[in-house]
């Protein structure tokens, strides 16, 4: 080891704000499904307020608890898939309608979330397809000591640490100065969750791809 190569503690040290962490019980991962209530059939570009208010059409909104709030967690949609498919069809049928390409748009969009249910829930707001979702989800299976998985877009700061069996995760906006969540919560429940998410949400993602022969939610190709 060289002067200039840091030490095993150095490497896995928390960061000062890891002092001032919240506490927090039954932190669960997932993958949110965002669920847009009306269809934009407007110019895509050059677009004016009154436009994008007024050239819409209402999309079917799914019975599946959450909906409301603009998504659905793949856990919620067990057993309700069918109404998931309905709201994808009425995409369609709209895109169709209108000559929009059906991929372009947030309609198909899915992103990881941190959540305990009644208290918090942290999305990924520049996370749009699993292939991204997978990535993070996949990052926490690895246990080792330091920094687990960070992300840098566009005013928004995740960084994810490990230390002696605990996660600490903060959430900020750096250019604002303004800190969205600082939390710390077990590591081993949530590495726990990661093979059952997985599964989960890959076998919902098949449903929807045999259901309307492509996968708009993976890659987003």
């Amino acid at each position: 080891m060289t002067a200039d190569t840091p030490g095993p503690s150095s490497q896995t040290a928390l960061p000062d704000w890891a002092a001032q962490s919240k506490p927090v019980e039954d932190v669960r991962i997932d993958i949110a499904f965002i669920i847009e209530p009306s269809f934009y059939y407007g110019p895509s570009s050059n677009i004016t307020a009154g436009q994008w208010e007024r050239l819409r059409e209402p999309l079917y909104q799914p019975a599946i608890p959450g909906a409301a709030q603009g998504f659905v967690l793949s856990a919620d949609c067990i057993g309700h898939e069918d109404e998931l498919c309905s709201h994808y069809r009425d995409v369609l049928a709209k895109a169709t309608r209108h000559g929009k390409d059906p991929a372009r748009g947030p309609h198909f969009w899915n992103r990881p979330v941190v959540h305990a249910p009644g208290r918090f829930l942290l999305s990924f707001p520049w996370h749009d397809r699993f292939s991204e979702g997978r990535a993070f989800i996949e990052s926490l299976t690895a246990g080792t000591p330091g920094e687990v998985f960070s992300d840098y877009e566009q005013g928004w700061f995740l960084d994810l640490r490990l230390h002696d069996g605990t996660l600490y995760l903060r959430d900020d906006d750096p250019d604002e100065g303004e800190t969205f969540h600082n939390l710390c919560f077990a590591y081993e429940p949530v590495r726990a969750q990661v093979e059952s998410v997985l599964a989960r949400v890959e076998t919902l993602i098949a449903r929807l791809a045999r259901e309307f022969g492509r996968d708009y939610w993976t890659n987003g190709n």
